[in-house]
C-alpha cells in the first residue's frame, strides 16, 4: 500500500505546474501566491491528515515515518554506511548512524547531524536520505544521532545526549576517518536548537566548540509565540497546535523554557560571542520564521559570521521534501554548497 501511494504522490507532484496549481486551489491574495504550488499541494493534503498532537507519541512517530516515506526520492547509494551505539555514563546507549561517501580518504570533516521533529518524533530514518546527499555533496563523514525523545524523556535528556554524542566524534573522529580539528555541527528544526545550544555550551564550558554550525528552519524560541505563529501557524504543515504538544512534550515545566539551551534567541551578545560560523535557512510560510531571523541578528550583533539564506516560497521541513519539490531541492543545494565551501577554506 505505501508503494501504491508513493506512486501516486511522485505522479501527482510531476505534473506541469499550471495543472499544479489548480489542484492545490491556492486563494488570489499575493502573499499566499507567493507559496512554491507543489508546497501548496502538500499543504492541502496535510489538512486532511490526521493530527499528530491528537495521537500517542507512539502512534505519532509511525504516521511522521510513513509520510516521509512518500516523499522520499530514489534511494541515494554512498559508499559506507555503520549503525553505532555510544555507551553512555548511565549505562545505556546512543544509537548513531555514520555516513562515508569516501571512506578512502582520510582527515575529512564531520558533520554532526541532529534531526527535527520537536524533540517528540524522528529517527535516523527519516532523516536517512537527507544525511546520505549531505555526505556525498559536502565531502565529509556525517553523523546522524538517535537522541532519546519526549515525552518519555523531556528535558534536558535530548541535550544530554547531543553533549554526549560530540565528546564521542571528538574523541573517536580518527577512528571515522574525520579530524577532531573539523566537526560541524547540522540540523533541522528541534534539530537546529540542539545544535545550536551545543555550540553554547562548549563555549560556555571552555571546550573546543564545532567549526560551523548549520541551522535549517530552526527552533529557536520555545518561550513564547512569535507573530509568525499567527501568520502561517494554521493551514502549512506545521501548525501552532503541533508546536504548544512538541514543546509541552519536552518543556511540561514552563520554567524551563525561558533557558537559554531551550530559547537561545534569549541570550545576550556576550553568551554568543565566538560562536562558529552559521548558516541559516529560512522557509517563508514557517511558523517559526520570526525566531530564526531574530537569531540571525543576534547573532551577528555578536560579531558571528552568519549565512542567511532565505526560501520564501517553501515550508516548514523543506529538506524532506525535495524529493518532490524542486523549489526544495534547490533550497538543500544551498546548504550542501555553503557548507562545501566552508570546508574547502580550511586547514584540516
Amino acid at each position: 500500500m505505501l508503494g501504491i501511494k508513493k506512486s501516486v504522490a511522485q505522479f501527482v507532484f510531476s505534473l506541469p505546474e499550471n495543472w499544479i496549481s489548480t489542484l492545490a486551489r491556492k486563494n488570489n491574495t499575493n502573499e499566499t501566491n507567493l507559496l512554491d504550488p507543489r508546497c501548496a499541494l502538500a499543504c492541502n493534503i496535510a489538512k486532511f491528515l490526521p493530527k499528530m498532537e491528537q495521537m500517542s507519541p507512539e502512534k505519532a512517530r509511525k504516521h511522521y515515518r510513513d509520510q516521509m516515506k512518500l516523499f522520499e526520492p530514489a534511494e541515494f547509494p554512498i559508499a559506507h554506511i555503520e549503525d553505532k551505539l555510544i555507551p553512555t555514563p548511565s549505562a545505556s546507549f546512543i544509537p548513531i548512524r555514520v555516513y562515508n561517501a569516501n571512506p578512502q580518504k582520510r582527515n575529512l570533516p564531520t558533520v554532526l547531524f541532529f534531526h527535527g521533529g520537536g524533540l517528540t518524533i524522528g529517527n535516523l530514518e527519516t532523516h536517512d536520505s537527507f544525511c546520505r546527499k549531505l555526505s556525498h555533496y559536502t565531502k565529509s563523514i556525517v553523523i546522524a544521532v538517535d537522541y532519546r525523545l519526549a515525552p518519555e524523556h523531556p528535558y534536558p535528556a535530548a541535550h544530554e545526549d547531543a553533549w554526549l554524542a560530540y565528546q564521542y566524534v571528538r574523541n573517536s573522529a580518527y577512528i571515522f576517518g574525520g579530524s577532531p580539528k573539523a566537526i560541524a555541527v547540522c540540523g533541522d528544526s528541534a534539530g537546529a536548537l540542539l545544535a545550536t545550544t551545543l555550540c553554547l555550551r562548549a563555549k560556555k564550558n571552555n571546550v573546543q566548540a564545532p567549526i560551523y554550525q548549520a541551522l535549517l528552519y530552526p527552533m529557536l524560541d520555545t518561550s513564547k509565540e512569535s507573530d509568525t505563529y499567527e501568520l502561517f501557524g494554521e493551514n502549512y504543515v506545521l501548525t501552532k497546535s503541533l508546536m504548544r504538544w512538541f514543546i509541552q512534550n519536552y518543556l511540561p515545566q514552563t520554567k524551563d523554557r525561558s533557558l537559554i539551551q531551550n530559547s537561545p534567541v534569549l541570550a545576550e551578545t556576550k553568551e554568543l560571542k565566538g560562536l562558529p560560523p552559521t548558516y541559516i535557512g529560512i522557509a517563508g510560510f514557517d511558523p517559526l520564521r520570526e525566531e530564526a531571523e531574530t537569531y540571525a541578528k543576534h547573532l551577528q550583533t555578536a560579531g558571528v559570521k552568519v549565512e542567511e539564506r532565505h526560501f520564501p516560497s517553501l515550508v516548514h521541513g523543506y529538506i524532506q521534501l525535495s524529493g518532490l519539490i524542486p523549489k526544495a531541492r534547490e533550497a538543500e543545494d544551498d546548504l550542501f554548497q555553503a557548507m562545501l565551501r566552508f570546508f574547502s577554506q580550511i586547514k584540516i
